[in-house]
């Protein structure tokens, strides 16, 4: 088994809770850099927001990567390229073809 393969259980703090996760050794800096932008965030809500509980900090913490992923995937769409590149082609077909006289 190669070395990356190995499972590990590493131990997450995220807000005020501890998680223990089961992942593959190659995943750990992935998860460590997603729990410490997490809290983070959860950090910055709770001193914009006092008194709100940990409950609603979570959930607009949530709410706040949700939407960030759906603004991502919109932006990394292929269909403007394409509308592009399909554009260029009918373009410079023009210019190839014969004029007719």
């Amino acid at each position: 088994m190669n070395n990356q393969d190995e499972r590990l259980v590493i131990q997450l703090m995220i807000g005020k809770q501890i998680y223990p996760i089961n992942i593959l050794r190659s995943q750990e800096e992935a998860f460590r850099a997603a729990a410490k932008r997490i809290n983070e965030t959860l950090q910055g809500y709770e001193t914009r927001y006092p008194y709100q509980g940990n409950e609603k900090y979570m959930s607009m913490t949530l709410l706040d990567f949700a939407v960030r992923v759906l603004q991502l995937e919109k932006d990394s769409s292929t269909a403007p390229f394409v509308e592009s590149f399909q554009t260029l082609a009918t373009e410079i077909e023009a210019v190839l073809q014969p004029q007719e006289k």
